[in-house]
């Protein structure tokens, strides 16, 4: 998982991990990624080699999903 305050810095950090996957010769599964923000005025998407990343409301992390309005739901 990636947090970023803004999109562009977002951009970078994935294209770096990225990067440093293909030094061991591995691919970030852009298919599998997905974007969430908490910003309802954000437009735009990300894009990464090209490939414009999936965005979603719900994102579960380690057992709980965070919402894009905030809210944080424990299972």
């Amino acid at each position: 998982m990636l947090a970023c305050e803004d999109k562009g810095d977002l951009e970078r950090q994935v294209q770096a991990w990225c990067n440093r996957l293909a030094m061991f010769r591995l691919k970030l599964n852009l298919k599998k990624t997905e974007n969430l923000t908490t910003d309802v005025n954000e437009s735009g998407s990300i894009k990464i080699n090209g490939t414009e990343l999936a965005r979603t409301s719900v994102f579960k992390y380690l057992g709980s999903a965070i919402a894009s309005d905030g809210g944080l739901w424990l299972k």
